[in-house]
């Protein structure tokens, strides 16, 4: 198998999941909003790794500044996976990585926010 068919698998496989964990921070953020939960809010590490358990402190505005981005996921340090991702920004207790190639295309397909604009 060509690298490049092994990172676009990865890559798929990495996004898919990503969404996933995006998609319960995108339900973190619809409850605490209505609520004033505080801030900072406690979001789950948008890595790759089904099994990771990490959670992120991040502001309304640091999350919705990730969220900008179809492409952008919120990590713990060390979480990347550099084949189908790069770093993007470093804060205080987590990472930024914008996913790339193949993975970056199904990341913004899955986009809950770009289905939710969709007529």
């Amino acid at each position: 198998m060509a690298t490049h068919d092994f990172n676009d698998l990865r890559g798929t496989r990495a996004a898919k999941n990503q969404n996933l964990f995006r998609y319960v921070n995108e339900r973190v953020e619809s409850i605490a909003k209505p609520y004033n939960l505080g801030d900072p809010l406690e979001f789950v590490c948008e890595c790759a790794d089904l099994g990771c358990s990490e959670r992120l402190q991040l502001r309304l505005r640091e999350y919705e500044a990730v969220r900008e981005y179809p492409t952008h996921f919120v990590i713990a340090e060390g979480h990347e996976i550099p084949e189908v991702e790069r770093v993007v920004e470093r804060a205080t207790g987590y990472m930024v990585v914008e996913k790339i190639g193949v993975a970056g295309d199904l990341a913004e397909k899955l986009d809950p926010r770009q289905t939710e604009q969709a007529p």
